[in-house]
């Protein structure tokens, strides 16, 4: 009888559950879902650091530089998350996207570089940010990212046949796309209004503290990412000035938060005409209180090119325009063993061509004196053109001493004069 009265009591109470929710919901406003934020990108400050974490659905977090239960499988820098086919993968800084390939083969061999389908994210000064093993691409190449815009799926692509395993390979690198691999330091996520470093979050200092797949992260979203990007402006100007196997660049400060620029960043590339492309490019980082850098150990005559960024605590400003600088220095001495001979009156003089450092010789200034008893005359100058290797000194006087030189001109400046020759032209 009791048994069939609870079972009566029980059907009316779901009953009333059932008929009149609310009075059985807790007393109290609902809670509204968090805002999601859009950070919009900007041309005129495409880039930030790449500290955001790259996906909002939990992973387990596996190996990453020899990191517990993963022995040497990753002897560098990289983290594996491991989730579900078609996660979401964000960008974990502003900058541009490329696409690095869209292989969607698996590979059979451990010493094979293949990460599938993937792209890359230059972040400005050679910083790039790399996503390997995608399973789909959502954005074009070349396009302006944030750590809002999702910028591809997680997937299987290049991993160990069959290829069944789906995770994100994340990498950051320094010196461009094939740079050094780098820690990627502590990654900011967005736990309902809450930002969350991790791996801080579990009381680790680095990710390879973590031991592989002994934590997982939380479902995440965009609600506390910025709106935009902090970071400076580009430098306002910059010019180049060629020295001998030199190049000096010189800027000036950002117009927009130069206060907060803690260092600068200039970036060299060499032109290869043989293959019609400009070379990789390298860095060199500035400090903040300086406004000129000397690059040294370049090639007379070579042409290059160079920009200048600001960077601070946000990420890398957008470049300055290029100037292209061609190193030279004078020419060399011209050799002037080549000919000399004399008339009664005139002096004929020959020299060898000058090498070029850099830049072509214009001209020639070729120089005669005449000896005196009380010593040498003062020089006598001609400019010939630079095709020119000889000169006719005529109105001379006979049976005089003459001392003759050459020196080679060009926009540079002009080289020493070659050794002095002497000659005495002969009596009618």
């Amino acid at each position: 009888m009791f048994v069939r009265r609870c079972r009566t009591y029980l059907v009316v109470l779901m009953a009333l559950v059932l008929a009149v929710p609310d009075l059985f919901l807790a007393a109290g406003p609902a809670q509204a879902a968090p805002t999601q934020v859009t950070w919009t990108a900007s041309t005129a400050r495409p880039y930030s650091d790449p500290v955001w974490y790259p996906l909002r659905r939990p992973a387990s977090v596996s190996c990453n530089f020899q990191n517990a239960g993963c022995g040497s499988f990753h002897g560098y820098w990289a983290l594996d998350l491991l989730g579900q086919r078609g996660d979401p993968v964000h960008a974990a800084g502003a900058g541009i996207l490329h696409i690095g390939s869209l292989d969607r083969t698996c590979k059979t061999s451990s010493s094979s570089d293949a990460p599938g389908v993937w792209v890359w994210i230059d972040h400005g000064a050679g910083v790039v940010s790399r996503y390997h093993h995608l399973d789909s691409v959502t954005v074009a190449d070349g396009a302006l990212v944030t750590p809002s815009t999702r910028i591809g799926t997680m997937g299987s692509t290049g991993d160990f046949a069959p290829c069944t395993t789906n995770y994100l390979h994340f990498e950051v690198r320094t010196g461009g796309v094939k740079g050094t691999r780098m820690n990627p330091g502590q990654l900011l996520g967005c736990e309902g209004a809450r930002r969350q470093s991790f791996p801080a979050v579990w009381g680790y200092q680095a990710w390879n503290q973590v031991a592989k797949v002994s934590r997982r992260t939380p479902l995440l979203d965009n609600s506390c990412l910025p709106t935009g990007t902090a970071t400076p402006s580009a430098p306002a100007s910059v010019t180049g000035t060629r020295g001998n196997s030199q190049a000096v660049l010189s800027w000036t400060p950002p117009a927009s938060a130069a206060g907060t620029v803690d260092r600068y960043v200039v970036a060299q590339q060499l032109w290869s005409p043989s293959v019609g492309r400009w070379n990789d490019p390298t860095f060199r980082t500035v400090p903040a209180s300086q406004l000129s850098s000397t690059a040294t150990g370049l090639t007379n005559g070579r042409l290059y090119r160079y920009r200048v960024l600001a960077h601070n605590s946000a990420g890398n400003s957008a470049w300055t325009r290029f100037v292209e600088v061609v190193p030279a220095t004078v020419p060399a001495i011209p050799a002037t063993d080549r000919s000399l001979t004399a008339s009664y009156d005139t002096v004929r003089f020959a020299w060898w061509k000058a090498t070029a450092q850099g830049t072509p010789v214009t001209s020639y200034t070729v120089a005669i004196r005449r000896l005196r008893s009380t010593g040498w005359t003062a020089w006598s100058y001609r400019t010939v053109p630079a095709d020119t290797l000889s000169h006719r000194f005529t109105g001379l006087r006979e049976a005089a001493t003459y001392q003759v030189a050459v020196r080679a001109d060009s926009a540079v400046g002009s080289s020493r004069y070659g050794t002095y020759r002497s000659i005495t032209t002969p009596r009618r």
